[in-house]
């Protein structure tokens, strides 16, 4: 089982690894869907909300097989982003594929890095932030085995200001955060998320006050007046808007073509076990496939998500939702581009770029893919 999580906005506050595929967007594209935006509403402007029954059915179980080969699972902090990891545990799909798998959360992604290394955990799903590219260049044995999630359109975490600077009209818009305090939750790949943010006003990271805030201190600093902006993680984001305390003043900027999650593999558990690790990936991607396609709107698997999370059922399903690669692919390009900006950041410890592929090993989504078809 695993590990019992505690209220989930104080779970939420100490995610700090990365959060958020698709193609190729141009920054300038969206600079002008930003000029030609409409005046900026102070209403919430989340998912409608779906009505979530007040009961759920349970999961029919799934025997383990004589033999089921014990797979030990970490991840980083229970949040709604790793539901399928949730759903493929309770409702058989691992069990299906003669694993035995048990799930561990620990709330920072650079200890999920070293966990996995060592052979605490045979796999993780977590950031690919700093720690995890630092790792990496040192040797350690890990190879990405599969994709975690992206953000779609809107996007999962978005640019946050006030109510009640929207209401005064003291912020309209982007550009008028320059020079003002703008937080996000910690170094890695959401600063990436702020400065394509900032870019569709022509701004970089430069022009404001960078801050460093857990999302759910970003949301009471921005109700205290203590920060002018922030990047909001869902379901915080809703949550914000539901209590009258923020608004999104940008849901749509240029994210959708990088992954900042993935899957990744103990190398010596891989090395012995391809067709247990083929089966993690198999089960994993045919909850992808399930949440994808109205899992978010399920009220089994919306207990589920909740039974890991702590987070409210009708909270999820009104949150802006992750989106997954259900087709399995593990975006090369969009992992050298977050590289690339975590140099920019003097984040790196090493000196030459690494090129993603010799870490990415696709054996494992293929025979996954093998097995449940294309997408």
């Amino acid at each position: 089982m695993q590990t019992k999580p505690g209220l989930w906005f104080v779970v939420l506050a100490s995610f700090i690894a990365s959060l958020l595929i698709g193609p190729a967007v141009s920054v300038g594209s969206f600079t002008a869907r930003a000029q030609e935006a409409s005046t900026l509403s102070c209403e919430p402007s989340g998912v409608p909300a779906s009505p979530v029954p007040t009961t759920a059915s349970t999961p029919n179980a799934v025997a383990l097989r004589d033999g089921a080969i014990k797979v030990k699972v970490g991840y980083v902090t229970p949040v709604s982003i790793f539901a399928p990891l949730f759903v493929a545990k309770e409702k058989g799909y691992f069990a299906e594929q003669g694993l035995d798998v048990t799930l561990e959360s620990i709330p920072t992604g650079s200890d999920l890095v070293a966990l996995t290394a060592t052979g605490e955990f045979d796999a993780g799903i977590g950031g690919v932030g700093p720690a995890f590219w630092n790792a990496m260049a040192g040797g350690l044995p890990l190879s990405v085995i599969a994709p975690g999630h992206a953000e779609g359109n809107p996007v999962a975490t978005p640019l946050m200001i006030s109510k009640s600077n929207c209401e005064s009209g003291a912020i309209k818009s982007v550009e008028d955060l320059r020079g003002k305090k703008v937080s996000v939750n910690g170094p890695g790949a959401t600063e990436y998320w702020l400065g394509q943010a900032l870019g569709t006003a022509g701004m970089t990271l430069d022009d404001v006050d960078l801050q460093f805030l857990p999302f759910a201190d970003a949301v009471a600093a921005l109700q205290s007046g203590a920060i002018a902006g922030a990047m909001i993680g869902e379901p915080l984001a809703t949550a914000a808007e539901q209590n009258g305390i923020g608004v999104r003043l940008l849901t749509d900027f240029p994210v959708q073509d990088v992954q900042p999650t993935e899957i990744y593999g103990n190398q010596s558990f891989l090395d012995k076990n391809p067709k247990s690790a083929a089966g993690l990936v198999t089960a994993y991607l045919k909850a992808c496939r399930e949440m994808a396609s109205g899992g978010f709107d399920d009220p089994t698997d919306l207990a589920i998500i909740e039974q890991y999370t702590g987070i409210p059922a009708d909270l999820v399903t009104q949150a802006v939702r992750p989106v997954y690669a259900v087709d399995g692919q593990i975006n090369l390009a969009g992992l050298s581009k977050l590289q690339s900006f975590f140099r920019e950041r003097d984040q790196l410890e090493y000196d030459t770029d690494l090129d993603p592929a010799t870490f990415v090993d696709t054996q494992f989504v293929d025979a996954a893919l093998q097995e449940l078809g294309p997408a």
